[in-house]
C-alpha cells in the first residue's frame, strides 16, 4: 500500500513536470515565431519604403550590364534549353527579368510588395511576362520539384533562417535541377572603409535624396537576428548546401564582374562598396 502511494505520488511530480516542461517548450516557440514575424514585419516595411528610392539603373550602360550578366547567367545553367527559374528575393526583378529575355520562364518572389510593384513595372516597359508573387523565401508556396534552378542575388543577409531558405529551395527544385547564390561579404570593418560609407552616405543623401539613417532606424534592432548581416563567405553557403543534399557544388569568385562594377558602377557605389562577391551552385 505504501510502495503504491510513493508510485502514485512519484508519477504526479513527473506528469506535473513534463507539462511544465511543454508549457515552457510552447511559450518558446510562441515567442520565437513571434519574434522571427517581427523580424520579417520590418524588412518587408523597409523595403516597401526603400522601393521609393531604389534604382537597379545605376551603371554606364544599362546595354552593356544586362549582356555582361547574361553571359555569367548562361555559363552557370550551361544549357540554351528553355526552363522554369524561380528568382527568390527577386526585388525590381533585375535577374527575373534577363532570364526571362533569354526566353526562360521566371517566376519572381519578394516579401515586399513594395518592391514587387517596381519589378511588374519594369517588366511592363520590356514588354516581358514574368509571374511576379509576394511571399516568403523560407516558406515557399510551390509544390517539390517544381523548377528547374532557383536563383538568388544579395539576399542572404535579410534572413533569419538561411538554412531554413536553402532547404526549402532545395525541395521546390527537381532531381538534378540547379540552386545559384549570388552573395559575398559586404562590411569592412577598416576606418578607410568606414570613412568611405560614411561619405557615401552623404553623397547619396545629396544625389538620391536616400536618408542615411533609414536603414540603421528598421535594421538595429533585428540585425542579430540576421546570421549572414553582414555578408557570407563561400564556405558558409558551402556547408548550408552540403547540409542541404546537394551536390556538386562549385564557386565562382567572380573577379571580371568585380572589375565590370568598378567601372560601370555609379560614383556613389564605388566609394561606399568594396564587396568580396561570388556566385556559388550545387547541384539537387
Amino acid at each position: 500500500m505504501v510502495q503504491e502511494f510513493e508510485y502514485q505520488a512519484r508519477w504526479h511530480v513527473s506528469s506535473r513536470v513534463i507539462l511544465l516542461m511543454l508549457f515552457f517548450y510552447s511559450t518558446f516557440v510562441v515567442i520565437h515565431r513571434s519574434v522571427l514575424m517581427d523580424a520579417k514585419s520590418v524588412i518587408s516595411m523597409y523595403w516597401d519604403k526603400r522601393s521609393q528610392t531604389y534604382d537597379d539603373n545605376r551603371y554606364n550602360s544599362q546595354n552593356e550590364v544586362r549582356l555582361f550578366w547574361k553571359g555569367i547567367l548562361k555559363d552557370a545553367n550551361r544549357t540554351d534549353e528553355s526552363l522554369k527559374i524561380l528568382d527568390v528575393g527577386t526585388g525590381t526583378g533585375f535577374l527575373a527579368l534577363l532570364f526571362a529575355e533569354m526566353g526562360h520562364s521566371v517566376t519572381g518572389i519578394d516579401i515586399s510588395r513594395g518592391m514587387l510593384e517596381k519589378a511588374r513595372y519594369n517588366a511592363g516597359k520590356l514588354k516581358l511576362t514574368v509571374d511576379f508573387m509576394h511571399c516568403d523565401a523560407e516558406n515557399l508556396p510551390f509544390e517539390d520539384g517544381t523548377f528547374d534552378v532557383v536563383i538568388n542575388r544579395h539576399l542572404l543577409w535579410t534572413l533569419p533562417s538561411p538554412g531554413i531558405a536553402i532547404d526549402e529551395w532545395s525541395r521546390a527544385v527537381k532531381s538534378g535541377g540547379k540552386i545559384m547564390l549570388i552573395d559575398g561579404r559586404w562590411y569592412d570593418p577598416t576606418i578607410d572603409m568606414r570613412l568611405r560609407r560614411f561619405l557615401g552616405r552623404i553623397i547619396a543623401f545629396m544625389t538620391e535624396k536616400r536618408s542615411p539613417h533609414m536603414f540603421t532606424s528598421h535594421y538595429a534592432n533585428i540585425k542579430d537576428q540576421l546570421p549572414f548581416f553582414d555578408g557570407s563567405a563561400s564556405n558558409n553557403i558551402v556547408d548550408l548546401f552540403t547540409e542541404a543534399g546537394l551536390k556538386n557544388i562549385s564557386i565562382n569568385n567572380l573577379e571580371k564582374l568585380k572589375e565590370f562594377e568598378n567601372k560601370n558602377r555609379s560614383l556613389t557605389y564605388r566609394i561606399a562598396n568594396k564587396p568580396s562577391l561570388f556566385l556559388a551552385l550545387g547541384e539537387k
